[in-house]
């Protein structure tokens, strides 16, 4: 069963009557997509919160309202904190500051995010923009995620800004999920027949992001010679070389002449 704009802003009201406590819901998924008018309806809502705390604040609450807890292995598989489910089937998928274990809630994502001017007293609804939201789809399992970056493409997107969040997403985690996200997005062309701008580099970047977390998985073991990582992995030296030095900029690692070696 699926919820459209006017059941969600119901079941948002009646959280905002029921909780004492001012919290900030950042919207990730179809919930944010209905609201906006992308989709006529949505089977959940899916929310970050950026403050640990507040995750008891809302799961006193929904239980309040009538929501019980579920477990679903495909959101515990993707990191989700907290799944609710009231009488209806209508679900709160909940994640804190960090989806499928790679993705984050960055400052640049919450600067493009826009406030939802309802007439709530302690919830403070904040939609994530279209590319954010296409970033985060890029990155799950569940099959309408495809169907929604498609709608989401056909709005017209700000590629680069999603390059540039790419970027900044590969330097602040040690997950690789950018090879992942190139996968999507290659079935995303393939299956709609279309094409998706900057293709290649975030390509690019797939490779480097998918190397680097071979590296930190080797030196986590053992201290590397750049020659030995570049033979184990069958890269150039010089390559290996230049995401050592990126790395070490990043105060992931520490090196010692030729040698790389995980940080104490």
């Amino acid at each position: 069963m699926s919820f459209g704009k006017e059941y969600i802003h119901k079941e948002l009201k009646k959280i905002d009557n029921a909780i004492d406590k001012q919290i900030k819901l950042y919207l990730i998924g179809g919930g944010n997509m209905s609201l906006l008018g992308l989709k006529d309806a949505t089977r959940d809502i899916d929310i970050i919160l950026n403050e640990e705390k507040e995750l008891a604040i809302l799961k006193d609450v929904l239980l309040k309202c009538g929501y019980k807890e579920k477990y679903l292995p495909l959101y515990q598989k993707m990191g989700s904190r907290l799944v609710m489910e009231n009488k209806d089937g209508f679900r709160w998928d909940v994640f804190i500051k960090v989806v499928c274990h790679g993705l984050i809630l960055s400052p640049h994502m919450m600067s493009r995010c826009r406030e939802m001017q309802f007439d709530f007293k302690n919830l403070k609804l904040f939609l994530l923009s279209k590319e954010d939201i296409f970033l985060f789809k890029g990155i799950t399992e569940r099959e309408r995620d495809l169907e929604d970056m498609h709608i989401l493409y056909l709005q017209g997107l700000d590629f680069e800004v999603i390059k540039e969040e790419i970027k900044w997403q590969s330097e602040n985690s040690n997950i690789a999920w950018i090879a992942y996200l190139f996968q999507r997005l290659m079935r995303l062309q393939e299956d709609y027949g279309i094409v998706v701008p900057n293709i290649k580099e975030i390509e690019k970047m797939a490779e480097e992001d998918a190397a680097i977390s071979l590296i930190l998985e080797k030196i986590n073991r053992r201290s590397y010679t750049i020659e030995e990582l570049a033979k184990e992995m069958q890269q150039d030296e010089n390559w290996i070389k230049k995401l050592a030095q990126k790395l070490e900029k990043q105060e992931k690692i520490k090196t010692e002449g030729n040698i790389i070696m995980k940080k104490e």
